[in-house]
């Protein structure tokens, strides 16, 4: 799903920058460019790096790759 039309950023890109070590919508920012434009995307943003997180920290939790 996009979160950032502007920036073409999909949830799947955020989780792979959690994975990456993104930590904060700061770090989101300057990997994706995530909130550069308009900003409407910031709450879905945060909250699928936060989701991404909690994903990470669950044992037995694999993330896969897009190919």
């Amino acid at each position: 799903m996009y979160v950032c039309v502007c920036q073409a950023v999909t949830d799947r890109q955020i989780r792979e920058a959690a994975e990456g070590g993104a930590r904060t919508l700061r770090d989101l920012r300057r990997d994706l460019g995530v909130t550069r434009d308009c900003g409407r995307c910031a709450s879905c943003a945060h909250e699928c790096l936060q989701e991404a997180h909690a994903d990470l920290g669950k044992p037995g939790k694999v993330m896969r790759k897009a190919a």
